[in-house]
């Protein structure tokens, strides 16, 4: 008997950890910005990413984000961040099934690419995103850079406050998440 039980113990354990894993989605960009896969709850949709000319700088002249009702125009002091020069560069999840009382609200995560690693040490460069999925304001914004060879990666907090006026910065992010940018 004490067999069946630490057999159905070991199961439960198992089993719990399973339900505890949270995994985001992988949302599909399409080239016009769609975002399909977004529940019709927090949307339609939509990336509009403008690039400049191939070889121009910066790489991205702007970006409109539209959730549902919501818009964000991000600011040129942080679209001059961005490193993509075309939407295939540009990868994006999403998580609105996991706890909202935890520390994040329902988001959608945008990667943009730069267009090629470093081809002498392989390091993969893109600045991340976190935006809220019920009002499309800014929740974070990170440059990420990945060692393949290594197995490693970096992030680092863009020091928004350095380039961005508060008025600025107050007019896209989240009241809830407005430190992030500090």
């Amino acid at each position: 008997m004490k067999l069946n039980h630490l057999v159905l113990l070991g199961a439960l354990m198992t089993g719990s950890g399973a339900c505890l894993a949270h995994k985001d989605r992988i949302i599909t960009v399409s080239a016009q910005g769609a975002m399909a896969d977004i529940p019709a709850e927090f949307g339609p949709a939509r990336l509009e990413v403008v690039f400049a000319a191939p070889g121009g700088k910066p790489p991205v002249g702007a970006v409109t984000l539209w959730l549902g009702g919501h818009m964000t125009v991000l600011p040129a002091c942080i679209v001059a961040l961005l490193p993509s020069r075309q939407m295939a560069h540009l990868s994006a999840t999403a998580s609105w099934y996991h706890d909202e009382n935890g520390s994040l609200p329902y988001y959608l995560g945008i990667k943009f690419a730069a267009p090629k690693a470093n081809a002498e040490r392989q390091i993969e460069e893109h600045v991340s995103m976190l935006f809220n999925l019920r009002t499309a304001r800014l929740i974070s914004i990170d440059k990420v850079m990945v060692d393949p060879r290594a197995g490693s990666e970096h992030s680092s907090r863009l020091q928004l406050e350095q380039r961005c006026s508060p008025q600025v910065l107050d007019a896209v992010f989240d009241p809830a998440a407005r430190l992030n940018a500090r």
